[in-house]
């Protein structure tokens, strides 16, 4: 562990050395998180409040006040979660949960999560990925199969489930008060008191970039913000599992990538690591960031496998979404040469699939030889996003 966190504290300095100052500031956060030692939390905030103080300040300045703060949490070593350890925290076999109105059934579910991962759960709307969150937020009941928490300790331990576990709906909450108060009153549910209550929060605050809104209430920020406050007070909880329903949908792209980002980052703590399962539609910013992949279909998994194994198996079909400037004519003539099966367009986007044995390459060339005019092409071959679409044939 302290191996790995020297590892941390070398990327965080090296993120500094290339001028890429926003990741390497949150990243420097975790890694004083990582102590959790009150003194170098208080340096931390005062580092932050110099940043708001010096928004003209160079970047040398900004750099060697940052590598100090560094130096100091690399002293001050980590300080581990009594009741953090890795490994194995959930197992959920053969789950099935069917609603008679609707003629709707979620079933064939089995899979594992373990501490510090991340499984990506995606699909269109009404396709089960909320009734399985609900399932195990432990708020319905299943049909048949079985969830085990392997933190839970005895059998019938509710109680540390429920503190343990916790489920952010797509809808945030309302809160009153403002951001902090609510992250101070989290806290001392919590047992934590005094100065270590605002460290904590501030800390907290500063790491999800909440600092500019930390006396505002919820009227006066915008959604994706509230998306961040709920973060922020989950994360105050140090859960074991987290469990996020749509938690991309108020953001933009730029800030969808970063909280995945960050959510990978602080899943994978070496003092407090948890494991995560996220639903969303943003299906390739997921497939992203996720250590296993859940593609439900009719409340049918299509696939529940890690990302190693999708993007190792074999594809049975070459498959690519292409947006350019001309028409399905000019697309179909430069194909011509090629093993095409499908030509298909939908919402401005061609998706176009090709047997197994063409290579990507020469689909490229075709389009080069051919003068087709580009905006976006991507292979989706292992991506969920091929089953979007269930026509097989040119048309």
């Amino acid at each position: 562990m302290e191996q790995t966190f020297r590892k941390h504290l070398q990327e965080v300095h090296d993120h500094y050395a290339a001028n890429d100052f926003s990741l390497a500031f949150r990243r420097l956060v975790d890694c004083v998180i990582e102590t959790r030692n009150p003194v170098l939390f208080r340096d931390t905030l005062q580092y932050c409040d110099w940043l708001d103080e010096h928004d003209k300040a160079t970047p040398d300045d900004v750099r060697s006040k940052a590598l100090q703060l560094l130096e100091k949490a690399g002293n001050a070593g980590l300080k581990p979660v009594d009741d953090h350890g890795g490994g194995r925290i959930l197992s959920v076999q053969g789950l099935k949960k069917t609603y008679r109105k609707g003629n709707f059934k979620l079933e064939g579910l089995d899979f594992d999560l373990d501490a510090g991962n991340i499984i990506g759960l995606v699909g269109e709307n009404g396709n089960g990925k909320t009734t399985l969150l609900r399932l195990l937020a432990a708020e319905l009941s299943p049909d048949a199969g079985k969830i085990h928490y392997h933190f839970s300790g005895k059998k019938g331990d509710d109680y540390t489930v429920k503190t343990k576990l916790v489920y952010i709906e797509q809808r945030i909450p309302r809160w009153y008060g403002s951001l902090v108060d609510n992250l101070q009153f989290t806290l001392a549910h919590y047992g934590i008191s005094g100065e270590e209550n605002l460290l904590w929060a501030e800390l907290m605050i500063a790491r999800l970039g909440l600092r500019p809104f930390r006396k505002l209430s919820w009227n006066r920020i915008s959604s994706g913000y509230r998306t961040r406050f709920e973060l922020a007070k989950t994360l105050l909880r140090q859960p074991r599992i987290l469990l996020l329903d749509e938690p991309l949908a108020n953001l933009d792209i730029i800030s969808q990538q970063t909280i995945l980002q960050d959510l990978r980052y602080m899943a994978g703590s070496l003092t407090a690591p948890f494991g995560m399962i996220l639903s969303s539609q943003h299906i390739y910013e997921v497939e992203k960031g996720s250590d296993r992949i859940i593609f439900l279909k009719n409340g049918i998994p299509q696939y529940q496998q890690s990302a190693a194994e999708i993007r190792d198996t074999p594809a049975l079909a070459l498959i690519f979404e292409l947006e350019a400037n001309c028409t399905r004519e000019q697309l179909a003539a430069a194909f011509e040469g090629l093993p095409l099966q499908k030509l298909q367009f939908n919402g401005g986007v061609y998706t176009i699939q090709f047997e197994g044995s063409a290579g990507g390459g020469a689909v490229l060339n075709a389009l080069a030889t051919h003068h087709i005019d580009v905006v976006y092409l991507r292979n989706i071959s292992h991506s969920s996003r091929r089953f979007l679409s269930t026509d097989t044939h040119v048309s």
